[in-house]
Parts: C-alpha cells; structure tokens; sequence
C-alpha cells in the first residue's frame, strides 16, 4: 500500500509540475528565461512614471466612468449605463476610503433613459470651487446640467444649456470651471446646416457665473466643425478661455486649431491651426484634442490618420496660443494610439491614450491604457502600459489626487458586455 501511494504521490507531483509548465508556456510566450524575464520586470518597474495597483477594479457595469476628487481624497464617480427598457440613465457614487468600498449608486437624471453616452460623446463631472459638483450630458437632442450642492447626496433637476428649439444635434460636449469659478460648457451643434459646408457642424459655447443654477445665451465660436471630435477647454492664469477643436478646410483638410477670448467667452480670436497641414479624409476621426496649460505653456494632444499611420501628435505654445511649435508623433513603438487626455502635473502634461503592443499577436492584441508626459521643453517620455483586465479597453482618463496618487478611468468591453473599471496609482519619487 504504502509504495503505491508512493508511486501515485509521484505521478501527481509530475503532473502538477507539468501543468504548471504548460500554464506558463501559454500565458508567458517570451523566449526569455524565467531569470531574465524577472530582471526585465524589475527595471521597467522602477523606470515606470507610478506604481499602479496590479488589478484594477470593476466599479460599475456601463461606460463613460468620470471622477472627482476633494482635497480630503473623497471621490466622487458618475457612468452611464443601459436599462432593461432602452436608453440610458446616469449614476452617480462615491467612496470615502479612496477607493476600497463604494456607496450604492443613484441616477441623477429624472427623465428615465434619455442619456446618450457612446465614444466621446461621454457624461462629464466636475467640482466647482466650493463644494459644488457639476454633471453635464446629452439628454434626448438637448444638452443637460445639473448641480449638486448636498456632498453628492443628491443632484438638482437638469436644466437645458442649449437655447435653440430646432432639429438640429446637440453632443461630443467638453465643460471645465475657471479659476474663478465660472462655468464654461461648449459642444459641436448643428443647428446651422445650411450655412455650414455639408457634412460639417459648428461650434458653440455657454457659461454660467452662478454656480449652475442657470447658463448665458449660445455662443458660436466657429462653423466647418468636424461633427464628432468633441472639443477641448483650458484656462491660463490670466484667466484667458482657449478651446481647441478640429477644423475642416478645402479639399478635407481637417486640422487641430486653437482660438481664445479674453472676455469671458464674449468674443473669440481667430483660429489658429497648430499645424499647416492636417489629416485629408472625407469622414470624422470621432476623436477630438486634449489642452492643458500650465507655466505659460499651452499644449495640444490629438490624433491622427495622416500618412496611412495611427498616431498622437503634440504642439506647445509659449505664446498663449498664438502661435505653435509641432513636437512630431509621440507614440513611439504603440500601434492604434488614440483618444488622448491630457491631466497637468507640475508643469508637465501627463498624456493617457489606448493603443496596443507592437509585440503581441503581430500588433493585434487586446487594446490597453498606456502614460507617458510631455515635459515643459515638449521632451515625450517613453510610453508605458497601465495595468487592465485584459479585455479591450476604450476612452482612458487621467485623474490627479493628493498626496502623489493618481487614477485612471476606463470602459472595458468583455463578453459580459461594458465594465467601468478604476486603476489607482501613486507618483514614483523622481
């Protein structure tokens, strides 16, 4: 008896042993041994730009996840997600732990299934100066805000921002709070079709000065708008308003220009087109620029399909806008990269896009969440992955706390259908 559980005791150890082998062959395809590949990890480890938790967490089962962060680190999250009836509703929850556990989410929308959240066309959350939170999405054809002024307890009923009762599309909404507190929302329209360029839309802009409770007259700040690259907000000290979106000249010329105002929004300058020569192509890239300014410095992140290449692109301005200096492609090696956001740390842009490994299944692999930042001099890092789920991910966003932590925000599309997950990370000592 006692050899023949020896003999089983033997074979049960070789068959875990082999296992364990061919579980490694099939998920660790390097020619490179265990030793090295060890080694390799440990140096890209300490040359990454934050130390990410290594499994993100699902926090929600739709898309469109937005955060905002207090001081205190409290955190405050709103995603749209599908009903069983049709339509859309908007959630919001928050956590009080930076992110362990979560309160049950409620909807912030009273009419039932009207949010419109697909691609970049996403709900946005932001903080006022005070302890104001600002929730603004498509509703129906209408643009809706509402406020929260109870700590996220509850959210006032929407109000609409557009003031226009035609037919006309209003969506891909961009919104930011000044420094002062002012308000300003801004969205692609298309309520001037007949003087727009077929297949083009315009540009308009609104602000409120009370804290939400009710938004200006509609602003166009330009027609010939590429109809689905949602535009981009920024502020400098001054307290001058710069927004950037993607322009369509002759012959399909679609390029990433920048205007500004120094009154508020009243009045705007003239576009200014960051580069000379953009993508041509009779058709909308559904992706828009990223801006952020810091130090007198004005960057534009954007994407591009020029030269039969996926890429991200990048410009500096060191003259408020006025004019531009092109930094060239800033992907690097991450093939597919689009939909960059753009998060100022210091007086770098910390850039956050989707592409996929140029090393795996021949480029093809899963898309995931990759960083990088551009230094004040418009030197790019090297890109580097963000841990994710392993499914396709979609829409990434970055998110600066206290303390040195930083978040990422993602949809992942899995058989199981759309999952909202976060990814916290603390700043690596430099």
């Amino acid at each position: 008896m006692l050899k023949n559980r020896n003999v089983n005791l033997s074979i049960g150890l070789s068959l875990l042993v082999f296992s364990v082998s061919c579980a490694g062959s099939v998920h660790n395809p390097s020619p490179l041994k265990s030793g090295s590949m060890a080694a390799n990890a440990d140096a890209e480890k300490k040359q990454r730009l934050v130390n990410w938790e290594s499994t993100p967490r699902v926090v929600g089962h739709g898309n469109g996840l937005q955060l905002s962060l207090k001081t205190s680190e409290g955190m405050n999250f709103i995603y749209a997600a599908h009903q069983e009836k049709g339509g859309q509703d908007l959630f919001y929850f928050s956590s009080h732990n930076v992110g362990d556990t979560f309160s049950k989410p409620y909807a912030i929308n009273k009419v039932p299934g009207e949010v419109s959240a697909h691609g970049e066309n996403g709900p946005l959350l932001r903080k006022g100066p005070g302890i104001e939170m600002y929730a603004f999405w498509q509703g129906g054809n209408d643009l809706k805000f509402a406020r929260s002024m109870t700590f996220g307890r509850s959210f006032t009923p929407a109000v609409t921002v557009n003031d226009d009762q035609g037919e006309g599309y209003h969506s891909f909404q961009a919104m930011e709070v000044a420094p002062d507190g002012t308000i300003y929302v801004a969205w692609l329209d298309g309520r001037d079709k007949k003087t727009n360029p077929p297949g083009t839309g315009s540009l308009y802009i609104a602000k409120s000065t009370d804290r939400g409770e009710s938004f200006g007259k509609n602003i166009k700040v330009s027609g010939a708008i590429c109809p689905c690259c949602r535009p981009a907000i920024a502020f400098d000290d001054a307290g001058k308003v710069f927004i950037s979106w993607r322009h369509v000249y002759e012959g399909h010329n679609r390029i990433i220009v920048v205007a500004s105002s120094e009154d508020k929004g009243e009045t705007w300058s003239e576009k200014v087109r960051v580069t000379q020569e953009g993508w041509k192509i009779n058709g909308c890239a559904h992706s828009g620029p990223a801006m952020g300014y810091a130090n007198g410095k004005l960057f534009v992140i954007w994407y591009s399909g020029a030269d039969n290449k996926s890429s991200l692109r990048a410009a500096i301005s060191s003259d408020a806008g006025k004019s531009f200096q092109y930094l060239g492609e800033i992907q690097q090696d991450v093939l597919d990269a689009n939909h960059p956001g753009i998060q100022m740390i210091g007086n770098e842009a910390w850039v956050i896009f989707q592409g996929r490994q140029a090393n795996v299944e021949d480029g093809w692999g899963n898309i995931s969440p990759w960083l990088m930042k551009v230094s004040e001099t418009g030197k790019p890092s090297a890109p580097e992955r963000i841990p994710f789920l392993g499914d396709s991910v979609s829409y990434p966003l970055l998110f600066s706390g206290t303390g040195g932590r930083v978040y990422a925000t993602w949809t992942e599309l899995s058989d199981n259908g759309q999952r909202a997950v976060l990814c916290r990370g603390r700043l690596k000592k430099s």
